[in-house]
């Protein structure tokens, strides 16, 4: 559903620039034609661009150890206004003197000379372009330029190389005033520090003397810088005496826990003596002896009793060797014990001497000597930072590099105007003002556009549609295609539920000249032709046209029957065309004004309607003529002819109106004049009319 009214939509839309074509084209012609025109006599524009390098300042050799450079997201953004600021822009136009080139070309010589200065800065601005390339600080600097036009090129790329050329010596200069600046401050800060150093020498030298503190070295310090030293190595030795005594404990321990067979294997590795496990290795040694003799010899044997004594006796020294290595380990256990407590006395003693030392003399010359190392390691830092600074200044510094210079384009280069993207601008502008146009005119046109229009606002049916150029159909010219719309109009009124048995009809309209003549009577020709006996009468009696396509005179007709001058059947001119009659409108000399308002008149379509199968009358517009009124009320059926997008719709709503007050049976309108080829809601008409005439495929409906 949503598709279908989406679809209807989109048919609409392009109804109405199809039906309004020729304003699209009108205005996108002349909108092309205009930017062909603009674009051939705008001046040419030439564009040069320079390359430079921007970096934050730094020499360009590093004498001492380089500092920690801080991002600065704002560094290059910064630089931009710079290169575009005025006085960047003024120094350019006075190095080239483009105040006077540019005030010569734009006719602005007359002006002061600081107004006229002014003026080419503000142009200049307008037509210098600064870019960063992404993800580097290389900066592009365009200059566009149009005039003077022999030079304009040349002028170009030298603005641009000269902007880059004083934005450089500005920085430089920038960057040399701040670092002379710097420096003066430097050198402001380091004298108070050098008189403030000078105090504090002198106050530890008075504290020195009133105390009577001897400095052993200038190196050392004070005595009292010497007994902090000794504590600082008592402190040391307690330390290292306390790791040696929990050791010695801990291995006196070990020793105590093992067994004599654990101890004998792991006396090597605990006090790395060799002895034990030479005795041990003696011994198995004579062990395997006395094995080997054992197998040979008895227990008397003089070498078995030799060689037992000799195992008993490596037992022995092997008891006293552990025995003396226990001793041992105990015995340097409590040396290390003793020597830690000797440490922990003296230690003691001197830190009691410290403290008493501290609370005096000693705390006032520390306190004036540590003020004087502050201020002197601050005069220092200010000093080498004084000289480091002093050498930088003499280094050069390259801030801004120029790395790619621009070069005049050449004279067939220029990047304005632009000959493709105007065309195509304007093809497209053209295009937009051609469409709006349209959809204004046809916002403003309230004529009836559509069958839609008709059947929404009017609540009548519409039972035909006429296309255009529509001859009558007796002549050899006309269009056998456009007889089919004539057909479906005869089939739509015979079904018709309002003209049930009905034989007389009335064609009318809003207002003249919406062609109802014409489509009457080729709705009479074509009924006819399929076998209907049927008769015109020409009821427009201020405006009469039948008797022209009938080629007859209409010098008498209804008008005389009405006022009894001649009979009805004398002034029928019968056979005409094979089964079609006609009753010619008259004249009369005294005016015609409601003759049709007359019993007569009511007798005549009584009789007429009784001797043929279709009768109709061609009345005059509805509005503005009362002839009309009277006769729709008098007929079976009235047909209302709305010609397509002549009249507003409020004349054919005004035209309904008044049928619907007269009590007229108003059966349906016919929409007249369609261009099949432009309203495409109308196409399947064209379509139906070329497959019924000129193909052999069954018609439709």
């Amino acid at each position: 559903m949503n598709d279908t009214q989406e679809s209807l939509h989109f048919l609409d839309y392009w109804r109405v620039i199809s039906s309004r074509k020729e304003i699209v084209i009108a205005v996108s012609l002349l909108v092309v034609i205009t930017g062909i025109v603009i674009t051939y006599a705008m001046p040419k524009v030439y564009m040069a661009s320079a390359v430079i390098r921007v970096q934050e300042a730094s020499p360009d050799v590093a004498v001492f150890s380089p500092e920690m450079m801080r991002y600065d997201p704002l560094f290059l953004r910064t630089q931009f206004e710079i290169i575009q600021s005025r006085p960047v822009v003024e120094e350019v136009s006075r190095r080239r003197d483009l105040d006077k080139k540019l005030a010569r070309a734009y006719g602005y010589e007359q002006l002061p000379p600081a107004q006229r200065l002014d003026r080419t800065v503000k142009m200049i601005s307008r037509r210098m372009n600064v870019q960063q390339y992404r993800d580097t600080n290389l900066i592009e600097i365009q200059v566009s330029l149009a005039e003077p036009k022999e030079d304009a090129a040349h002028e170009a790329a030298e603005a641009a190389n000269m902007v880059a050329e004083v934005f450089r010596a500005q920085a430089a200069e920038r960057n040399r005033k701040a670092t002379e600046t710097a420096l003066d401050a430097l050198y402001q800060a380091f004298e108070e520090q050098e008189t403030r150093l000078e105090k504090a020498e002198a106050e530890v030298e008075r504290v020195r003397r009133v105390y009577k503190i001897d400095v052993v070295d200038p190196l050392v310090g004070s005595r009292s810088s010497l007994d902090k030293m000794t504590l600082t190595m008592l402190e040391e030795l307690r330390i290292r005496a306390s790791q040696d005594v929990a050791e010695k404990e801990a291995l006196h321990k070990l020793v105590e826990s093992l067994s004599d067979d654990k101890l004998i294997e792991s006396a090597q590795y605990l006090v790395h003596d060799q002895s034990i496990p030479q005795l041990v290795a003696e011994k198995r040694k004579a062990e395997v002896d006395l094995s080997q003799l054992q197998e040979t010899y008895g227990d008397n044997y003089p070498d078995v009793v030799r060689v037992k004594r000799a195992i008993s006796s490596l037992d022995n020294k092997i008891s006293d060797a552990l025995s003396g290595l226990k001793t041992g380990v105990l015995g340097t256990f409590r040396g290390s014990q003793a020597k830690l407590e000797i440490i922990k006395t003296e230690l003691e003693m001197r830190r009691d001497k410290e403290r008493v030392n501290e609370a005096g003399s000693y705390l006032e010359f520390s306190r004036a000597t540590d003020a004087r190392d502050h201020v002197k390691k601050i005069r220092d830092a200010l000093e080498m930072r004084y000289f480091q600074e002093q050498i930088e200044l003499s280094i050069p510094k390259t801030l801004v590099e120029l790395v790619s210079p621009a070069k005049a384009p050449h004279v067939d280069s220029y990047v304005s105007p632009n000959f493709l993207i105007n065309i195509l601008l304007s093809i497209i502008a053209g295009l937009g003002a051609g469409i709006g146009l349209a959809y204004f005119v046809e916002y403003l046109d309230t004529s009836v556009k559509t069958i839609e229009d008709i059947e929404r606002t009017m609540d009548v049916p519409v039972l035909g549609v006429i296309p255009q150029k529509v001859r009558p159909m007796n002549e050899e010219d006309a269009n056998p295609a456009h007889a089919e719309s004539y057909r479906i109009l005869r089939t739509n009124i015979q079904f018709s539920q309002k003209f049930k048995d009905g034989k007389t009809l009335c064609f009318t309209s809003g207002s003249m000249g919406e062609g109802k003549s014409l489509t009457l009577f080729n709705l009479a020709y074509i009924c006819a032709q399929l076998g209907d006996r049927v008769i015109i009468i020409d009821s427009d009696l201020h405006r009469p046209r039948q008797h022209r396509m009938f080629g007859v005179s209409n010098k008498v007709g209804l008008a005389n029957v009405l006022i009894g001058e001649v009979e009805v059947n004398d002034v029928i001119q019968e056979g005409v065309f094979h089964n079609l009659d006609f009753l010619p409108s008259g004249k009369l000399d005294s005016g015609v004004h409601g003759l049709l308002d007359t019993q007569r008149m009511r007798a005549l379509v009584k009789e007429l309607s009784i001797r043929y199968d279709r009768v109709f009358f061609d009345a005059p517009p509805i509005i503005g003529v009362s002839d009309a009124s009277v006769l729709a009320r008098e007929v079976d059926g009235v047909m209302l002819l709305i010609q397509h997008r002549k009249y507003p719709k409020a004349i054919s709503d005004r035209a309904k109106g008044m049928l619907d007050n007269m009590g007229a049976n108003l059966m349906g309108v016919v929409l007249n004049n369609i261009n099949v080829s432009r309203d495409q809601s109308y196409y399947y008409y064209h379509q139906y009319y070329y497959q019924s005439d000129y193909t052999t495929k069954p018609r439709k409906g």
